[in-house]
């Protein structure tokens, strides 16, 4: 695997991979990788003749009271994974490749780009300019890598309709690919900060997943959603989960719903902090699309 840290090594990259007419593939973390993150290099794998992963923790989508400084970073691991997985490039550019202007919020940056119809609600509606700095930044990846497919796991299936929006919108030349929400054995969805619960909390966070099951089984004998979702809130807050939100939406637009007999696809999407930590999950909800 080759490891590259400017656009224009990057570049090379690329035009070598054209020249011989190679599919380029192209996974975007920001590191601390688990194997959510290398089931997307699998998939790239498979279908790509050149993969490319970039490592960049995004300044652009972390607010004020967020994560950043803390946001694990151990490079070395996640090179020898992403090594171990068959990896072709590695992406790992500097804050100030990326950001010359030393940018650090969005209202630094000279541009940015935005797809308010998905933003506004779920995890946007408490961080706010979160999907701005992610989009703006994801954008910015994709100009530079000029990939043929981009893999985009399903766990944040927000921030995944963003960037599916945004390619169809733009015409970027580009084809958006969904993997599927890789689990710890228990069925807690994997996440870097997954590492921050301790013991006890780590004990308890697979009932997020459960919950949502039980929910969805609840919806599909014929339970009403408004009330199913109150008492699923309701038990996951006696459990000690903080429920930020536990809702019913449309998987393309994302627009909370009150039942399941429409035509398009329902999903139930969950945020909650346990021991302070933020967990997020989905699964789909309508019996036709059940998986």
């Amino acid at each position: 695997m080759k490891v590259v840290t400017t656009a224009r090594e990057l570049a090379a990259e690329w035009e070598a991979g054209r020249r011989a007419g190679a599919v380029i593939g192209y996974v975007p973390t920001m590191g601390a990788l688990h194997e959510g993150h290398l089931s997307l290099v699998d998939l790239a794998r498979a279908e790509c003749d050149l993969v490319i992963c970039s490592i960049f923790v995004n300044p652009l989508q972390f607010g004020p009271d967020e994560d950043f400084e803390s946001y694990p970073r151990p490079v070395e691991r996640d090179l020898e994974l992403l090594t171990a997985r068959g990896t072709d490039v590695a992406f790992l550019p500097s804050w100030t490749e990326i950001f010359p202007g030393g940018e650090r919020v969005l209202d630094d940056f000279g541009t940015h780009v935005s797809v308010p119809r998905l933003s506004h609600q779920l995890c946007g509606r408490s961080r706010a300019g979160h999907f701005d700095g992610m989009v703006t930044e994801s954008l910015l990846f994709l100009n530079l890598v000029r990939p043929d497919r981009t893999y985009w796991g399903e766990k944040d299936f927000q921030q995944l309709r963003i960037i599916e929006t945004l390619v169809a919108d733009m015409r970027l030349p580009v084809t958006v690919v969904r993997g599927a929400t890789r689990r710890e054995p228990d069925g807690l969805a994997m996440s870097s900060r997954n590492k921050n619960l301790d013991p006890a909390a780590r004990t308890i966070s697979p009932a997020l997943r459960k919950g949502l099951e039980e929910m969805r089984a609840q919806v599909l004998a014929g339970g009403p959603l408004p009330a199913v979702l109150a008492a699923g809130r309701e038990r996951l807050g006696s459990l000690g989960f903080e429920v930020e939100y536990l809702v019913a939406c449309e998987e393309e637009a994302l627009t909370e719903v009150a039942d399941v007999d429409g035509p398009v696809p329902v999903r139930l999407f969950a945020a909650a902090r346990l021991g302070g930590v933020r967990l997020l999950d989905n699964i789909p909800l309508s019996e036709a699309h059940h998986g």
